[in-house]
């Protein structure tokens, strides 16, 4: 490489140090216009030099998947720089094994041994984070005084070589470089003292630049598994489809993959259905976006004008059926508020009762009073007569709803239910061709049955239950919807390592938390143990946070877009962003209306709720206590707190950090904090 840009750019031979000549190769190919995403692999040789070089004049061992991430690096580069040749085609050969995505075998050798290695210098996390700033300064000051030695002892060569050599001068340089030599040795003397530290950020580089490389290599292929494949050769024109499968198992690329190939077979079909559509409908805004930033890497021109949010979707739909009504998020609570005569709910249980029960499981009065069908996750047990008093209040907020043309969310789908299924059918509604709908799961069944009344040829869903956030029960059957035999799951996780893998599925193992009918995944790429920190307070586990963002950033060479801070709550980010704009970093909340997947340089944060869905290189995931609980009663709550921990965890793709107070073990934090303390302190000690 070092020969090659010599070669081609004659204006950079005079720089000596290959990472520097590497970056100026880069900055130069910046200035022509190459892509962020073709430069990367500059950055990776720079980050891997160090770690090669060893190989090279210390004889150090590497894996086989790190001599694969190096491989993968150099052909990378080759490309970029326009280098073609049939011997870097044989050498791609010997990357086809990651193609295979298998789980590495037990004795999968020299990461193994890192791993170990690094699961001993993690022991005392909290005093190597102390050590940072002070290491990174000795770091910095050793750096400066390796630059002016060279300076110096150039300038002496020159001026020795000279025939009229001033010799008085030649003493003085001499003096000048014995006196660094002695500073160095001192500065020396003191880093050795974070021998562990260093030991420590050695280790995770290796991981980092092999994990990172493994998710480059697997962007550039995004060539599906045989199960993926399977999964979106098995949908058929007329059905409804589920695509299942745990955190991290790519249910969203093969639903884009699965409407990618619906696309191409409606081109050869004759235009039967003019104006019909295809959509992808995703829960959340932000996943619209994330959707529309992956649909991109994989080439999907149309994804924009595709891509929407259900709620958005379907309140569009509400606007055509030619009413003056509007969805109003707040009516429920305020209408449960005025009309509460119960006795026995307060306004909130009652809204809750109407709003996410009766109107969002689609329950009839014959079910709800005469059936008394069982209110999973409910609060509280009903008798008749009290069924009998919550529906007539039910019947009163339909009646003001329907009056003032403002709708609950729930009650607008049970408005399209209800036109959709009426003679004659209603042709301006039902009009898609298709809905591919993420994330599904977390979808009402009012929502489910009006996109399926709505299409023509059926919903294609990807979900887990066993993600579920925000409801107590599953959707599909109340919305109508069978995919028996015609479902397909996921089992290989693309998104965590092997080490969060372990540890998320031994959280959700303790407990006790579905795993939607076995689709808990198994990870294939080796990665750095997760690490948990605690603190006395939230000042100083906010403090720890902020210095392994900075070792991260600074030590480690992750980009600040590749770090995302998770919190419980809203105020909890703004109290993190204040500590990192102090601190000089740039950070951006997903949910800001301009924010984008695009993004650089810009450290990301979220609340644990908006984080479904999405990945991230590095997790910080800052614990100091639970969100409000739900409405709903103790078991439901706490079974969808647990899986909210278990999302959370299951973003991070490379490493995962959490933060949490003291105590969480002795029974002093929430019970599914407690869980998640004493799940780490097991898998530690089992891997010791």
């Amino acid at each position: 490489m070092e020969g090659f840009i010599r070669d081609r750019v004659p204006s950079l031979r005079h720089i000596s140090d290959f990472a520097d000549l590497v970056w100026a190769y880069r900055e130069l190919l910046t200035a022509q216009g190459r892509s962020e995403d073709e430069l990367a692999p500059l950055m990776r040789v720079i980050r891997e030099h160090s770690l090669l070089d060893q190989v090279a004049h210390s004889f150090q061992k590497l894996d086989g998947e790190e001599a694969r991430a190096a491989t993968h690096n150099f052909l990378r580069f080759c490309s970029t720089a326009g280098i073609d040749s049939p011997r870097l085609r044989d050498i791609e050969t010997n990357l086809r094994a990651w193609e295979e995505k298998r789980p590495p075998r037990s004795e999968y050798g020299e990461l193994k041994r890192i791993q170990e290695e690094l699961l001993l210098s993690q022991e005392d996390g909290k005093k190597l984070l102390a050590q940072t700033a002070q290491w990174s300064r000795d770091k910095q000051h050793l750096a400066e005084l390796d630059g002016e030695t060279m300076r110096l002892s150039a300038e002496q060569s020159r001026e020795t070589a000279r025939p009229d050599a001033d010799q008085e001068r030649i003493a003085r340089i001499g003096k000048e470089l014995a006196d660094l030599a002695g500073r160095k040795r001192e500065l020396s003397q003191q880093l050795e003292a974070y021998r562990d530290l260093d030991a420590y950020v050695r280790q995770v580089s290796r991981f980092s630049l092999y994990t990172r490389t493994r998710m480059d290599y697997e962007r550039s292929v995004m060539k599906l598994t045989e199960e993926q494949q399977e999964a979106v050769d098995a949908l058929r024109p007329g059905h409804d489809f589920l695509i299942r499968g745990g955190a991290g198992t790519g249910k969203t690329i093969v639903l884009l993959h699965a409407l990618e190939k619906v696309k191409r077979a409606r081109k050869g079909e004759l235009e039967l259905r003019p104006g019909s559509r295809i959509l992808l409908l995703t829960y959340t805004s932000t996943l619209v976006k994330y959707d529309r930033y992956v649909a991109e890497i994989l080439k999907e021109r149309e994804a924009d004008s595709l891509n929407f949010t259900a709620d958005g979707f379907l309140q569009s739909r509400l606007k055509q059926l030619g009413r003056s009504q509007r969805v109003d998020y707040g009516i429920m609570a305020r209408l449960a508020e005025k009309l509460n005569t119960t006795g026995f709910f307060s306004a909130q249980e009652l809204a809750v009762e109407i709003e996410d029960f009766i109107f969002g499981t689609l329950v009839t009065r014959q079910e709800y009073v005469d059936e008394r069908i069982p209110r999973k996750g409910m609060r509280q047990p009903l008798s008749a007569g009290q069924r009998e008093e919550v529906w007539a209040i039910r019947e009163r907020i339909v009646e003001q709803m329907e009056h003032d043309g403002i709708l609950s969310k729930n009650y607008s789908r049970l408005k399209l239910i209800e036109r959709l299924e009426a003679p004659p059918d209603d042709g301006d509604l039902r009009n898609l061709d298709f809905a591919f709908v993420d994330e599904s799961q977390d979808l009402s069944a009012a929502d489910l049955k009006a996109l399926k009344l709505m299409t023509l040829r059926g919903l294609v869903m990807a979900g887990d239950t066993g993600q579920s956030i925000y409801g107590a029960s599953s959707p599909y059957k109340r919305a109508g919807i069978d995919v028996t035999g015609r479902s397909r799951v996921l089992h290989t996780s693309f998104r965590n390592t092997v080490p969060i893998q372990a540890l998320s599925e031994a959280y959700r193992l303790i407990s006790g938390l579905e795993d939607d009918e076995g689709t808990g995944a198994v990870a294939f790429r080796e990665g750095p143990i997760p690490e948990l920190y605690t603190a006395v307070n939230r000042e100083e586990l906010c403090r720890l946070l902020l210095r392994k963002a900075a070792l991260f950033i600074e030590r480690l060479g992750y980009d600040p877009e590749n770090i995302a801070v998770l919190a419980p709550t809203k105020t909890d980010l703004a109290t993190i962003g204040d500590a990192l704009g102090h601190a000089g970093y740039r950070y951006a909340n997903i949910r800001d209306e301009d924010f984008s997947f695009k993004q650089e340089k810009t450290i990301r944060l979220s609340t644990m709720h908006s984080s479904k869905g999405l990945d991230f290189a590095v997790v910080l995931l800052y614990l100091p206590s639970l969100p409000a609980r739900v409405d709903y009663d103790d078991a439901t709550a706490d079974a969808l707190m647990r899986n909210l921990l278990y999302v959370a965890m299951t973003r991070a793709m490379d490493n995962l950090n959490v933060f949490t107070l003291e105590g969480a073990h002795e029974g002093q934090q929430e019970e599914p904090l407690q869980d998640l303390v004493r799940v780490f302190r097991e898998y530690r000690a089992g891997r010791r």
